[in-house]
């Protein structure tokens, strides 16, 4: 696989998981399940990578999931970021990259403290609409790579 069809598939797969996790969020708001775990970065105490899958019951299955699929997303983004970097990608989309990676902190900043202050509406408000910010720049991220030169010839006109 070249590079530009391994960039592209990853972001394909990037973007849809962000979407995904959009949707999960709306079910963890929809099962009011946001508090079933109380502690923020911890599960109940537990490392939560360590949390026991036995105890994912009930509302804490909606949000510790949430938690989870976050953190790779997080994670992903970061690798986007570096690649982007080291394959001197045009200087908008490196930048672009690390602003997705500064928009993805912001965001597991914001759930965090959606759940120490118990779901204020500001903070979770701000949450889902950063969530959706996050998922345009990485749509324009993909556009910008994958239609270089129609979007310079549209540019241009």
């Amino acid at each position: 696989m070249t590079y530009s069809n391994f960039i592209k598939f990853y972001l394909k797969v990037l973007i849809f998981a962000v979407f995904f996790l959009i949707f999960w969020g709306a079910l963890v708001k929809s099962h009011n399940a946001g508090l079933s775990v109380p502690d923020w970065p911890t599960t109940y105490g537990y490392n939560m990578f360590a949390y026991p899958v036995s105890r994912w019951k009930g509302g804490i299955f909606y949000e510790h999931l949430h938690r989870l699929i976050a953190s790779l997303i997080g994670a992903l983004t970061v690798v986007m970021a570096v690649v982007l970097t080291l394959k001197k990608e045009k200087r908008n989309i490196v930048l672009l990259s690390w602003l997705s990676v500064f928009l993805v902190s912001v965001q597991g900043v914001l759930g965090g403290l959606t759940v120490i202050y118990r779901l204020p509406v500001l903070i979770s408000s701000a949450h889902g609409v950063l969530a959706q910010t996050f998922l345009l720049v990485l749509i324009l991220i993909y556009f910008l790579i994958t239609n270089k030169e129609k979007l310079l010839n549209f540019a241009n006109k």
